[in-house]
């Protein structure tokens, strides 16, 4: 199982970056950016990135309808048995999806997994009945 993050601009090397802070390097994780106007050659990196993976591929997007994720559903129309793709991509998704594969979930488990923390990790902080009391973290 592989886990592939895709992005508009350096959001995607972004985002590992913040994931190796928190949880140390993980060589099943790769990440692909698209250049502004470059297009053609996101999609032939795409393609070799999905032809050189032999496993399930888990590919995390940003953005539904946005390029990245319009190519990599393509792709996984192509081959819906080893592909799957999410849309809305957030540090919480990536965090527990990646600490996940020590444990070898199949690749709709992890799909599952990507939807529900990257839904729970999205919050509006309130204010506490006590706003004089100090917030611990």
């Amino acid at each position: 199982m592989k886990i592939l993050i895709t992005t508009h601009g350096n959001m995607a090397k972004g985002i590992y970056s913040s994931y190796q802070m928190l949880a140390g390097s993980n060589n099943q994780i790769k990440y692909l950016g698209l250049s502004p106007d470059d297009t053609g050659q996101f999609k032939k990196e795409l393609a070799h990135i999905i032809d050189q993976e032999t496993n399930d591929l888990l590919i995390l997007c940003d953005i539904k309808g946005g390029s990245p994720y319009n190519e990599c559903f393509a792709k996984y129309l192509q081959n819906p048995q080893k592909i799957r793709v999410v849309a809305g991509l957030n540090l919480p998704m990536l965090l527990e999806v990646g600490l996940s594969l020590t444990s070898k979930p199949s690749l709709d488990e992890i799909t599952d997994l990507a939807e529900k923390f990257g839904k729970e990790g999205v919050c509006v902080a309130k204010e506490t009945a006590d706003t004089n009391q100090d917030i611990e973290f």
